[in-house]
């Protein structure tokens, strides 16, 4: 059985890129256009929900500076890899921003929430953004960030400028107020001169990507977010924060209470915010090995719409339908007409897919559609569009068709679908004819259906469970 993913690795995020599989190339392209346009001190925030895809974007941009910077210590990909994707970087490039115009920049990716149970995330930063500088350092996982601070981080950095890195950590610490204030300053100077020691020769700006700052601790999420707004002013530095406004905000309002003005919060420290641009849906399930006769592409792209799925949600999506699928052998055992055989196809392409949807985003509309109380769901999936499923039924033949037109297709819907879960509800002849026989639902292979789903559904929480 085959699964579904994309995890942000090295590949993904270079292969994504080189075929273009998700259609952000062009907005990876006007990211870094604007990024370039910056020539002081900013910060970004990045929008986008969980699992669509924010860590790949934000990493495709690193990938693609890192690949222009000819001054950068190391990357990390291959020179070959470099030069394909400044190939195809150049080939995005306008009149407005020739691929000369970009200005070398020094890239530093940072995951929040794998550092969140450091003691001091300015420290943590700090020893992120100077070990990148580093090529051959080889971090040792040191039990308490002291250690890490006046071993490890002191010997980067001071092999590389004449900045002592002790100092960053002792001036975090302030015994009362008069020394708060003094070393709250030499700190910030202390920072600011370790950046300006770094960047010369190997870059114009430092550009830092924060990400998973939503997934954090409150306490240190908060922390973060302030000590980068106190402590790193150099005009030479971008921030990026690739987060979940919304989830942040709900981080954030865990401490000052549900009341907290959050939006306003963080007006303090984002200068600018964008959302993340869509992905091109056809693209991408083309990527995951999805392609028309294998599934019903069109009823799968809308549903996909229609339940606004990110990224990761189109994965699970996906792997959940695979797995709640009853096997080909099991269904053949079932001695079945034509009509049933038409039956089963229906519910395989439409009304599976519906099921996985509302399990992963409304359980109570799933469970009203199940038990036969509401059949909008599937209105609004196959209404509008031209449904092989509905065509077998030669709807423009029936009684009510010839009357009524188009309106009459919504009632046909309703029909098939209490044909599945109100079985004991007869349609009238008078106004479908006989037409509603072309298509039957043998109970034992609904049976089959219902249960292989409800024993994948008992295993995969619902987003609205989470």
């Amino acid at each position: 059985m085959e699964f579904y993913d994309l995890v942000p690795t090295n590949e993904n995020v270079y292969q994504t890129f080189v075929d273009d599989k998700i259609g952000r190339n062009p907005k990876v392209f006007k990211f870094i256009a604007f990024i370039n346009k910056i020539e002081t001190s900013c910060s970004l925030s990045l929008d986008g929900s969980w699992g669509s895809g924010k860590t790949i974007f934000v990493k495709q941009v690193k990938m693609v500076l890192d690949s222009l910077n000819q001054f950068k210590v190391k990357g990390d990909y291959f020179e070959q890899e470099e030069e394909t994707v400044k190939t195809i970087f150049s080939r995005l490039c306008d009149k407005t921003t020739p691929v000369e115009s970009i200005k070398p920049h020094v890239c530093v990716y940072y995951d929040a929430w794998e550092n969140d149970s450091d003691t001091d995330p300015l420290i943590s930063l700090a020893y992120k953004i100077s070990k990148d500088f580093s090529s051959e350092y080889v971090f040792e996982n040191a039990p308490k960030i002291q250690e890490v601070v006046s071993s490890a981080l002191k010997t980067i950095v001071s092999g590389i400028t004449n900045i002592d890195v002790n100092r960053i950590y002792d001036d975090c610490h302030f015994t009362n107020k008069l020394e708060e204030i003094e070393k709250t300053k030499s700190l910030e100077q202390t920072i600011s001169e370790m950046f300006d020691s770094l960047l010369p020769e190997h870059g114009d700006r430092l550009i830092v990507f924060i990400d998973e700052l939503d997934r954090c601790k409150p306490t240190y999420a908060e922390k973060l977010l302030e000590r980068i707004k106190h402590y790193f002013t150099n005009s030479k530095i971008t921030f990026v924060f690739s987060t979940n406004l919304q989830e942040l905000g709900n981080t954030i309002k865990k401490m000052y209470g549900s009341d907290f003005d959050a939006d306003r919060y963080f007006d303090k420290f984002f200068d600018l915010r964008f959302s993340l641009p869509e992905i091109n849906i056809d693209s991408y399930l083309s990527y995951l090995g999805c392609w028309e006769g294998v599934i019903n592409l069109e009823i799968f792209k809308k549903i996909i719409k229609q339940y606004q799925l990110s990224m990761r949600g189109i994965c699970k999506f996906l792997k959940i339908y695979e797995l709640a699928k009853p096997s080909h052998i099991a269904l053949n055992r079932v001695l079945y007409s034509d009509s049933c055989s038409k039956g089963t196809r229906f519910f395989e392409g439409a009304v599976l897919p519906l099921l996985v949807a509302l399990q992963l985003t409304d359980l109570h509309d799933l469970n009203m559609f199940i038990s036969g109380k509401n059949p909008k769901p599937l209105i609004d999936l196959l209404k509008d569009g031209e449904y092989p499923y509905l065509s077998l039924l030669n709807i423009s033949e029936m009684p009510m068709f010839k009357e009524n037109g188009e309106k009459s297709i919504e009632d046909v819907i309703i029909a098939l679908y209490n044909k599945i879960y109100n079985p004991n509800i007869r349609w009238d002849i008078s106004k479908f004819g006989n037409n509603m026989n072309l298509i039957e639902f043998h109970p034992t292979i609904l049976k089959m259906f219902h249960e292989s789903f409800s024993l994948i559904s008992e295993f995969n929480k619902s987003e609205a469970e989470k």
